[in-house]
């Protein structure tokens, strides 16, 4: 009992104070351990409140579906420079067979794209004097965009493979097209185009020719010398 009233102890109860004078009632809290909050689910793992099909299993929020990047074609075009004069004259010359003398260009985003020795050159796709492509090689597709690609010839073109970076042996339009096919699908040309030159100089009469044939330039005429602006010049 207190003075000025009586507190029930009833646990969880707050009971006031009937006084015994005239004055104002006083409510006095009763001490005891904290009321514990219930937790109600309607599924086990969900709280109750939770919008249903808000969230997956788990608890997991379903990612935004993404559109599939756009897939492009990739295709190597294979020529024969030497119009077939390298298979019937390569074992009397060199001493060994030689099915040709290759020149190669990259095919995608509907134009073909060639390196020599003015620069990197772009046109439509057999465009230049050299007219069909003798092979025809997929290279799978890519999913880099032609602003990307543009931007990385671009690239390439005041580095890399200047005009006068150009050597017929060291560093060539297959070298060109060998860079650019990793770039675009992580696939290299076939080596039989990237190790001719190695097969020419491995014989007597290719190194004693070398001279000579460092200094010959090769640039297929049709093409037109590539731009950073708008792909074309």
């Amino acid at each position: 009992m207190r003075r000025g009233g009586i507190a029930l102890s009833v646990p969880f109860v707050t009971a006031p104070l009937v006084p015994s004078h005239p004055g104002p009632v006083v409510a006095r809290p009763v001490r005891g351990p904290p009321l514990p909050v219930p937790l109600r689910f309607s599924t086990p793992g969900r709280a109750a409140g939770v919008c249903q099909g808000s969230m997956p299993p788990g608890g997991r929020a379903r990612a935004p579906m993404e559109e599939p990047l756009a897939l492009h074609p990739v295709k190597l075009y294979v020529y024969d420079l030497s119009k077939g004069m390298a298979r019937r004259l390569s074992p009397l010359m060199l001493g060994k067979q030689l099915d040709g003398i290759w020149h190669t260009s990259i095919i995608v985003h509907k134009d073909e794209f060639f390196y020599g020795s003015g620069g990197i050159s772009s046109c439509a796709p057999g465009g230049t004097l050299l007219g069909p492509p003798d092979t025809v090689v997929d290279l799978g597709n890519t999913e880099v965009t032609e602003e990307i690609f543009l931007e990385y010839l671009s690239s390439l073109g005041e580095s890399m493979f200047r005009g006068e970076s150009y050597n017929l042996f060291e560093h060539n339009c297959n070298t060109f097209s060998n860079e650019v096919a990793q770039f675009l699908t992580g696939k290299k040309i076939p080596s039989y185009i990237t190790d001719l030159p190695a097969e020419v100089l491995a014989t007597p009469f290719g190194q004693a020719l070398r001279p000579l044939l460092d200094s010959i330039q090769i640039q297929p005429p049709g093409g037109n010398t590539f731009s950073r602006h708008n792909g074309q010049s």
